[in-house]
């Protein structure tokens, strides 16, 4: 098993997509997940996925906490937090009772912030937001 540091933690990493890979359908891990290649789907997971600089995500997505460095589009929920990384463009509504968006992030969509996350059947967008770091 891999190493992660991230935000002041060192995470188990029990997956890893690569550059060149591609997968279509719904991805379900445990720990944290790092994605560098393509996803189109759903992702789920209690835990923490990682959108690496060359990840490109279509997808719902429903995870602890949702870091982001490359490319998403859909509907994401961070349960504990999302993380919209420097070089992160992200179009789509995100639903979490954490956001950080650093310098440098490019985010276009709703977003719903609320003491716990909702899911998507019973989450309505509070706000419509464009923030752009650069």
């Amino acid at each position: 098993m891999l190493k992660l540091k991230g935000l002041g933690a060192v995470d188990e990493l029990n997956g890893f997509m690569d550059e060149g890979t591609e997968f279509l359908g719904e991805l379900r891990f445990r720990d944290t997940y790092r994605v560098d290649g393509r996803v189109r789907g759903k992702i789920v997971s209690e835990n923490t996925l990682v959108v690496g600089e060359s990840g490109r995500v279509e997808a719902d997505i429903d995870c602890g906490v949702v870091s982001i460095r490359g490319q998403v589009t859909g509907h994401v929920i961070g349960r504990q937090r999302i993380e919209l990384l420097a070089g992160a463009r992200v179009t789509g509504t995100l639903v979490s009772p954490k956001l950080v968006i650093e310098d440098g992030a490019f985010f276009s969509g709703d977003c719903a912030m609320s003491p716990a996350a909702r899911t998507p059947a019973n989450a309505a967008p509070a706000s419509s937001a464009v923030a752009d770091g650069r």
